[in-house]
């Protein structure tokens, strides 16, 4: 067993991992990607997902290619610790096991805490074997094109083949499930205990105790080609646009800054580009809101996404924003599901047609994965499909942020799929989630007329990221356009125009 100065590299046998805090990751075999990591995960009733710190890890060797680790670790929101858990890695051969040991430290309602396995988005087109509890078998494949709903589920078990290594891995303590990651520009597929099926969430009381394991098995095959299955062709994802050049060029827009008022840069100039901005029709602050958007255009257009329930009260909104000063297009999103129900559809249409020139936009407000699973919502709507983009829904690691970059261009590519030659309008894409789109808690109720303290993000937890006015974010939104930039994107909102969760364009 060697361990790095740096303390995050781990070699027993064959068996190679990186340990970033309490994760194994970017697990490989004999020099074959295996894993992209496992993981112990709590997450609360909202699915935000609890910060860990890493305790005490322990590392010994053993005889011959075996060896142990031990990781105990604290689950904690803020400054509230919810839960301890320990870790056992035990190495032997060709074979890594994992026991986890979590207990609740404090009463909780959770919606999932368990062990989480992360398999790599190059394993798109590969097939495997989901083993179930009943003792049956089905056989599938790990989907190329993003999947909406869960590739395998009831699982007691996977086997899949990567290169050279065959991969058997055994999973106990609960049953688990397997999702398609990317849909949240997640670089995995994730393999998770606690079906969605099972009601949450769950009042847990402090002591409350979680036991799942882990066996991952691997067996080499040095037959020319190993034994997995060609790998699909993923050029695309790297390359340059599907084309030479995307004509015309997206419009690059930037979203309504949702800051306390006294924040606005006294210097301020208009910026040049629209402003996309999304009133909660119903809140006392509508007026506000597009007043402030306003502002942050400078005498340019709005891009007005209505979040209603309501196509009467949408359509008389259409009206008073019309006329009140320039827009660019109106969309609407159901405040519950963060769709545009066919109910609203219909009301864009009267709008539209009403106006004659007004472009209306349909989909999502939240991640692709509401339009990747409601698009037959949208197969009476001829107008074009919007969805927004942000890499950390699950995890606020470096790591996940750079490799979002890749799977951007991957759900962008999907989604033009689903559009089927209507256009996209992408965004906003922000560092951090400007809502929580799958919360179970009511939204707050608003009560201020104004926007002196602020509105929507400003008021939701984990939405501004420190690193927002860094040159790694800067460069980190410039590649996000060049990624998002294929054939049929009409447009790509970015940041906030001004203030913590602002950001300058690009370029």
């Amino acid at each position: 067993m060697t361990l790095t100065s740096m303390g995050t590299t781990v070699s027993i046998g064959a068996w190679r991992f990186t340990l970033r805090g309490a994760e194994l990751a970017d697990l490989a075999y004999d020099g074959e990607p295996a894993l992209r990591a496992i993981r112990f995960v709590t997450r609360d009733h909202d699915w935000r997902t609890a910060d860990d710190t890493v305790l005490t890890q322990t590392l010994s060797s053993g005889p011959g290619s075996s060896g142990r680790l031990r990781i105990e670790a604290s689950a904690h929101y803020d400054d509230t610790e919810v839960l301890r858990y320990t870790l056992e890695v035990t190495v032997d051969g060709p074979t890594l096991h994992v026991d986890a040991v979590g207990t609740t430290t404090t009463p909780f309602r959770r919606n999932r805490i368990g062990l989480v396995v992360l398999h790599p988005p190059t394993l798109a087109g590969v097939p495997f074997t989901a083993r179930h509890p009943s003792g049956t078998a089905t056989a599938a494949a790990f989907p190329t094109w993003i999947a909406p709903h869960q590739p395998a589920a009831d699982l007691s078990g996977l086997d899949w083949s990567t290169g050279r290594v065959a991969l058997t891995l055994d999973l106990a303590g609960d049953v688990f499930e397997t999702e398609d990651q990317r849909n949240w520009t997640d670089a995995s597929f994730k393999t998770y205990s606690t079906p969605l099926s099972e009601p949450f969430p769950v009042a847990l009381d402090a002591g409350s105790v979680v036991h799942q394991s882990l066996t991952l098995r691997a067996t080499t095959d040095d037959r020319p080609g190993g034994t997995a299955s060609p790998a699909p062709d993923l050029a695309f994802l790297d390359g340059p646009a599907p084309t030479a050049v995307v004509t015309p060029p997206p419009t690059l827009q930037l979203l309504a800054a949702s800051a306390p008022a006294a924040g606005r840069p006294a210097d301020a100039r208009p910026l040049g580009v629209p402003v996309l901005v999304e009133p909660v029709l119903g809140d006392p602050n509508v007026g506000a809101v597009l007043a402030s958007a306003r502002r942050d255009a400078g005498g340019g257009p709005l891009d007005v996404r209505f979040v209603t329930d309501d196509p009467d009260r949408l359509r008389a909104a259409i009206d008073d924003v019309l006329d009140s000063g320039a827009v660019v297009r109106i969309g609407a999103f159901d405040p519950t599901s963060h769709v545009t129900t066919p109910a609203l559809q219909q009301a864009l249409r009267d709008a539209a047609a009403a106006v004659g020139d007004l472009e209306v936009v349909a989909g999502t407000r939240a991640h692709f994965t509401e339009l990747n699973r409601t698009v037959d919502l949208f197969r009476d709507w001829d107008g074009p499909l919007t969805f927004s983009v942000t890499p950390q829904m699950h995890d606020r690691s470096p790591e996940q942020v750079t490799e979002s970059i890749r799977m951007q261009r991957w759900v962008v590519m999907s989604a033009s799929r689903l559009a089927a030659g209507r256009a996209l309008h992408v965004g906003p894409v922000t560092l951090r989630p400007r809502f929580n789109a799958v919360a179970t808690s009511a939204r707050p109720v608003v009560t201020d007329a104004t926007v002196e303290a602020g509105y929507g993000p400003q008021f939701v937890a984990d939405a501004t990221d420190p690193a927002q006015h860094s040159a790694a974010a800067q460069a980190w939104f410039a590649a996000s356009v060049e990624a998002l930039t294929v054939p049929g994107v009409a447009s790509i909102t970015l940041a906030e125009a001004w203030g913590p969760r602002g950001g300058p364009l690009p370029g």
